[in-house]
């Protein structure tokens, strides 16, 4: 069996509320790229069940299945190439999901979630806020979840705090909700000198990766946001994004009804059909740089406070949010001045 088809199987079990059969798993992995019919179905599901893959239930209908921990495990174990693209593909399926509108000021945002130990909450609020006070974050609003809290899927662990700030993929859904495709092409670290985006020095591209590229930048240690809202000099997080150029005039009115009620995040708004920064930009199409909505999570890393970040985590609810005034009078926090 091919490795393509053996794990999207097992997605379709794993994802499924129960056992289910043959005629079920032939309609669910057509999602996934492959039409089979229920007898070529149950063939492989013997040799998933002879690895220890899947197993049969006296549960359901029709002989259903279920998978096992080792076939949970062989999905986690996937092949790299298998998970190319999924960045790109996870941005496509928040930004449907994203029901934020920024005329209203009400609906769901997409939120990245940073966990560390809860008594680490001040030091990280110390090293993250500043950040909010210049153009580098998306926005001006992040969240605290106290330990045992469930955000979407996920539930913050014992002992641990999770930090939410906004994502940028938020724009993007935004966007779509006015019938504005947006384009996600790379993210990358961006320098900046004078309070100005001078040039992008590390890039990954969406399609190409299966994992966040500011993530993974962070974590290697690339941002350099000491002191940034002062000196005006250092490196960020940033996204680059396509914009159709007819629709520019509904894109500018977007981004300035967002940085209304506070989700400014656009850093460069190129010429039609123009390099941005170097990058070229496809025809009929303007390009967009967006600050890095994990940047004041980048400087949390650089202070050496351990947290684990996980970015375009869940949707929430924009109201849910404090802005980052409200959380530095909260935890008690000074702010630079």
């Amino acid at each position: 069996m091919k490795q393509q088809l053996k794990v999207a199987m097992l997605r379709v079990l794993r994802d499924a509320d129960g056992p289910i059969g043959s005629a079920q798993i032939a309609e669910d992995i057509q999602l996934y790229g492959f039409n089979l019919g229920p007898r070529s179905v149950r063939l492989h599901l013997k040799d998933l069940a002879g690895d220890g893959l899947v197993a049969a239930s006296r549960r359901g209908r029709g002989g259903g299945r279920t998978i096992t921990e080792k076939g949970v495990a062989e999905i986690g174990n996937a092949l790299v190439q298998d998970r190319v693209g999924f960045a790109s593909a996870k941005i496509d399926s928040l930004a449907c999901g994203t029901t934020f509108d920024p005329a209203s000021g009400a609906g769901d945002i997409v939120l990245n979630l940073s966990t560390a130990h809860a008594s680490l909450i001040r030091p990280i609020l110390r090293s993250m806020l500043p950040v909010f006070t210049t153009s580098f974050s998306m926005g001006k609003y992040a969240c605290v979840f106290e330990p045992g809290t469930r955000v979407g899927n996920f539930a913050v662990p014992p002992g641990k705090v999770a930090i939410g700030t906004v994502c940028s993929v938020t724009v993007n859904g935004v966007l779509l909700s006015r019938g504005i495709p947006t384009v996600s092409k790379f993210g990358g670290i961006l320098e900046i000198f004078d309070h100005k985006p001078l040039r992008f020095t590390d890039v990954i591209y969406y399609e190409s990766t299966s994992l966040d590229p500011l993530t993974v930048f962070i974590k290697g240690g690339l941002t350099s946001l000491d002191n940034i809202w002062k000196t005006g000099r250092g490196r960020i997080g940033a996204s680059f994004r396509e914009i159709p150029t007819c629709m520019l005039p509904l894109v500018k009115e977007t981004l300035n009804q967002l940085e209304a009620v506070g989700l400014g995040c656009v850093l460069t708004i190129g010429q039609p059909n123009r390099p941005v920064l170097g990058f070229p930009v496809s025809e009929g199409r303007t390009g967009l740089i967006l600050a890095g909505g994990l940047n004041p999570l980048a400087a949390v890393e650089r202070s050496g406070v351990a947290a684990g970040n996980s970015a375009m985590a869940e949707l929430y609810d924009f109201a849910k949010l404090e802005t980052y005034t409200e959380l530095a009078e909260r935890f008690d926090v000074k702010l630079p001045k």
